[in-house]
Order: C-alpha cells, then sequence, then structure tokens
C-alpha cells in the first residue's frame, strides 16, 4: 500500500515523494523436482499438475519461494536535480523512516 504526493499527465505519473505504508508478500511459484529422479518436473498442462519426463512420475503440487525485496517501508524520494517544485528535502526532516535519494 503506498501513498503518493504528485500529478498524473497524459498517463504518466508524476511522483515527487512516495510513502510506501507497508509491503505486500511476493511470492515466485516454480515447478517441483522429482522425488525419484531429482530433476525439475514440466507442467502436464492447465489444472493437470506436472509430469516428469525422465520416469513418468506425477505430482499436483507448486513450489512457492518468498522473494527477499530491497525496499523498506518509509518515504522515498526523488533525486534534487528531478525536482521541478520547492519543498522540504526529507534529509532535512527528523523522520527516521525517510529515504533520501542521494
Amino acid at each position: 500500500m503506498i501513498r503518493v504526493c504528485g500529478g498524473v499527465n497524459n498517463g504518466t505519473l508524476n511522483i515527487e515523494k512516495l510513502e510506501v505504508l507497508k509491503l505486500a508478500t511476493h511470492q515466485e511459484t516454480t515447478n517441483p523436482l522429482c522425488p525419484s529422479c531429482g530433476k525439475r518436473m514440466k507442467s502436464a498442462g492447465k489444472g493437470q499438475g506436472f509430469r516428469c519426463k525422465d520416469c513418468g512420475t506425477n505430482n499436483d503440487t507448486v513450489i512457492k519461494l518468498p522473494v527477499n525485496r530491497n525496499i523498506k517501508a518509509g518515504i522515498y524520494e526523488v533525486p534534487p536535480c528531478a525536482r521541478r517544485h520547492i519543498s522540504k528535502p526529507l534529509v532535512r526532516s527528523s523522520d527516521p523512516k525517510a529515504f533520501p535519494s542521494r
């Protein structure tokens, strides 16, 4: 969930400051490993699970791995060269959640 300070112009969102309130969990799905031969299984089609091409073993489960992201909840701003309005830089504020760009 984010809160944005900026404007929309011609389908482009122009942002000067961005506050990330809460991060959503993000998972990556991969095909499971075959329990007998250890190779990656292939999809058998929509709703049909997975099948090993070498030994013919079937499996219905998908592996979901959490993805580590390089973003934290806090306030972000654009670099000073990209600012278009007169605004107080986050570096000068006393907010510990502020992440200045440079």
